[in-house]
């Protein structure tokens, strides 16, 4: 009998994950496949060299739900004024694994440990940090306050 409870709970615990993550997906279209990161990264540094901000490259995909959960804490009222005071950001769509993986790879190939992955900038373009080791790419399991404690850890790193 225990085992068919844990078998039940588990699978409870599973869709209650799945039935929270829907609204997070609809109308989601955070990485869009029609950009150009390039041109988008040249645009990011343009401002940040005029206002002294960090350019934050955030590489995932529409159908990855930690990516999806990151976009939504990036959205979260304790993290979103904090983001805009101190980041550009530009999102990097990887499809099905198939693109910007050059892009990736000419930031250290951030994508190798799982996504969401994010890449840190300077305003001259150096990398100040990177999630390479695969840190995001759990993100469902983040609380706001977690990103929040790592956006104020790369902007002390780049001061």
């Amino acid at each position: 009998m225990r085992t068919d409870r844990r078998s039940v709970t588990r699978a409870v615990s599973v869709l209650a994950v799945v039935l929270l993550a829907v609204p997070l997906w609809a109308g989601q279209d955070d990485y869009d496949p029609r950009r150009k990161p390039r041109v988008d990264i040249a645009s990011a540094l343009t401002q940040a060299r005029q206002d002294k901000k960090l350019v934050l490259l955030d590489f995932g995909a529409d159908w990855c739900l930690d990516c999806v959960v990151l976009s939504s804490i990036f959205r979260d009222k304790t993290v979103a004024p904090y983001l805009a005071q101190h980041f550009h950001v530009v999102k990097i769509d990887i499809g099905e694994w198939n693109r910007n993986l050059d892009v990736s790879k000419e930031y250290g190939d951030p994508i190798k440990k799982g996504v969401p992955a994010v890449v840190v900038l300077s305003p001259v373009g150096s990398t100040v940090a990177s999630t390479r080791d695969g840190a995001l790419s759990t993100a469902r399991n983040a609380k706001p306050a977690d990103v929040l404690k790592m956006l104020k850890s790369w902007v002390a790193k780049a001061r």
